[in-house]
Parts: structure tokens; C-alpha cells; sequence
């Protein structure tokens, strides 16, 4: 059974934004009570690509650091979960090639600014908040107030904003069989894009949480910062709670 949570609108068809929409990988609650280290795994050959460390700020805040396998820094993230955990505004800044996100949620808007590099001028654009939108790590927080209806076996369209086109795009969150090698025991559930023609370019995201404290223990899908070439790699990312 597929329960929606808003209409779906028009929407660009243009499958290559979704190459730069950004899931923030990491259990929002955990984040703001906990050190939280992901190390991130290429799905093509297995290397480690980076580190996300997540630090809290404040009881509505938490920074997120991104580091080079050599320990090196290239990024940071703030998430301000204030106005909503299920579309928080956030900054993030990656210095491999200079990108930058900027949105802001003011007065039932978003305003978003989009710089792809560093030899780019940013892009501004506001966005009408509505029913069913989330915004970067707030998958975690909607997987978790949705919990009981996702284990039913129920189906929920969403609308994810994709910052680098200030727009949406509608995905489907459901159950799912977890991947190969995650924890036993686990809850898996899939994030998958609800036009056919995304599909052909989008892999689903698949989701791993311990299913007592609800904590995230895997995310395997794209990754939410791009590499010095600008592109978006396939990763696992694995988590451990400090």
C-alpha cells in the first residue's frame, strides 16, 4: 500500500541533478548526543574514500567533518535542526573543488544558493516549503517518526530537494531486504526515485538501522560530497557510535 504525503507537482526532467542531490548519511538524534565516525567504501573496488566525522554543537546543531584517508580535512557541513529535523537548513562547504550549499528555511520558504566550484558564481532561488519535503540528513528523522507505518510495509512518497537545481524530486521510501554483509538483525528500507526515467541513472539508496535505539549502522547509495573532479562516487559507508 503506497500512502502519500503531498501531490506530486511538475518537476524538471532532467536526470543529471540527481547526481548532486546530498543525503546526509548519519542518524540526526545520535549526532547531537555522540561523536559519530563513517567511513566511507567505494561499491566499485572497496578503497576507502573519506571519513564523515559528526560532532554535536548544540542540542539543535551538530557539525559535520569530512577528512581524506589520510587523515587530511576537505569539508565540513552545519546542520541547524531548529526549524525542523525533517527539513533542517545546513551549510557545506567542500574544499576539493570549491562546491558550496547554502539553504535556509525562513518564513515557510527555503533559500537556496548553489556554488558548483570555484570558478563558478552562486546560484540563488527560493523554494515553497510543503508537506512531505525533506532536506539533507532529515531522511533519518522522517524514517524514525514514520517507523511503524515503513515496518507495516507501507510505501511513502517524499519530496527531496536537490540544492544544485532548487527543486524537488519525488522518491519512495519503503522496506527492504538489506544488503549483503549488514548487521544481523538489522531494518533495512530503500529510497527509490519514483520516476522511471531518474531510475535509469539512479541507483536506490539502501538504508541499514539497529532496529532497538534506531541507530544508522549502513548507507549504501550516493555519496553526499563530490570528489575533486566534481562527481559523485557509489560508496558504503559504514558508522560507529563513540
Amino acid at each position: 500500500m503506497k500512502r502519500s504525503l503531498n501531490s506530486l507537482s511538475k518537476k524538471w526532467p532532467v536526470v543529471m541533478a540527481l547526481f548532486t542531490f546530498l543525503f546526509s548519511s548519519v542518524a540526526i538524534a545520535e549526532a547531537l548526543s555522540s561523536n559519530i565516525v563513517g567511513s566511507a567504501y567505494s561499491l566499485k573496488t572497496g578503497a576507502l574514500l573519506y571519513r564523515e566525522t559528526h560532532q554535536p554543537l548544540s542540542d539543535k546543531t551538530y557539525r559535520v567533518e569530512y577528512s581524506e584517508p589520510n587523515g587530511t580535512v576537505f569539508g565540513h557541513k552545519t546542520i541547524d535542526l531548529s526549524e525542523s529535523a525533517i527539513t533542517p537548513s545546513f551549510s557545506q562547504v567542500n574544499d576539493r573543488n570549491g562546491e558550496r550549499i547554502d539553504v535556509m528555511q525562513t518564513n515557510n520558504m527555503l533559500q537556496i544558493a548553489y556554488q558548483e566550484n570555484s570558478a563558478t558564481e552562486a546560484k540563488k532561488e527560493s523554494v515553497k516549503l510543503v508537506a512531505g519535503m525533506i532536506v539533507d540528513a532529515g531522511f533519518d528523522a522522517f524514517i524514525k517518526q514514520y517507523w511503524d507505518a515503513l515496518e507495516a510495509g507501507n510505501q511513502m512518497d517524499i519530496e527531496y530537494l536537490v540544492p544544485s537545481k532548487q527543486t524537488t524530486f519525488t522518491f519512495r521510501f519503503s522496506q527492504a531486504s538489506c544488503v549483503q554483509g549488514t548487521q544481523k538483525g538489522a531494518e533495512c528500507f530503500s529510497l527509490i526515485p519514483v520516476s522511471w526515467f531518474v531510475k535509469l541513472a539512479v541507483d536506490p539508496i539502501i538504508v541499514a538501522y539497529e532496529p532497538v535505539q534506531k541507530r544508522l549502522l549502513r548507507f549504501t547509495g550516493r555519496a553526499n560530497i563530490c570528489d575533486s573532479q566534481g562527481k559523485y562516487q557509489s560508496v558504503d559507508i559504514q558508522y560507529r557510535y563513540l
